[in-house]
């Protein structure tokens, strides 16, 4: 049996952002697509990621990120992000995962953004596993 790798299961060319544009564009990008992680670039280079969560933090610290506000995703991405490359083998990629309580990993090459893998995306890999299984 061939070990899957995470390219075998990742999101394909996720939306992204850029660092200096308004946050009221992340948060539309998100209820838009239903997403959680919205990869950040700045210069077409990762450099972070908007999370729901991290959007909901920084409301409750008092930032306005209502969509109109003047507030930039540079004030609320996290650069505590996750890379692993495209080959990355899909055991040790959630391993990692779980043992840095990574809520998604972001697939790179050359520095280059080429995919996304979250929990649910785990999550719903495994059911459809076990519902195979059954």
């Amino acid at each position: 049996m061939t070990t899957p790798t995470i390219e075998s299961v990742m999101t394909p060319y996720p939306y992204t952002i850029e660092i200096d544009a308004h946050v009221g564009g992340a948060v539309s990008v998100l209820a838009q697509f239903g997403i959680h992680h919205l990869p950040v670039t700045e210069g077409g280079q990762l450099v972070g990621v908007v999370t729901a969560w991290g959007l909901r933090h920084a409301a409750e610290r008092g930032l306005n990120v209502a969509v109109g506000s003047a507030t930039r995703v540079r004030d609320v991405l996290s650069r505590e992000i996750m890379t692993v490359a495209p080959e990355a083998p899909l055991a040790d990629v959630l391993t990692r995962m779980a043992d840095q309580h990574a809520e998604a990993t972001l697939v790179v090459r050359d520095a280059k953004l080429l995919g996304i893998y979250t929990m649910t995306d785990a999550c719903r890999h495994y059911a459809r596993l076990l519902s195979e299984t059954a």
